[in-house]
């Protein structure tokens, strides 16, 4: 029984090690890919003229 806490209590606090290891690397590639956002300009997007289309009849 106490062989089975002790894993049970290793396993648990490892898990905590990785999630705030995972939480902290995540910040940090948030800040990034926000300031990357600033500098990008978007690309000019047209609409599509589906009104104008003629379409031919199938059968």
């Amino acid at each position: 029984m106490l062989t089975f806490f002790s894993i049970l209590l290793v396993l648990v606090g490892l898990n905590a090690a990785l999630l705030l290891f995972s939480v902290n690397s995540n910040k940090k590639r948030t800040q990034k890919t926000n300031s990357n956002i600033a500098d990008y300009s978007p690309t000019k997007i047209y609409p599509l003229n589906i009104i104008e289309a003629k379409y031919k009849k199938a059968v």
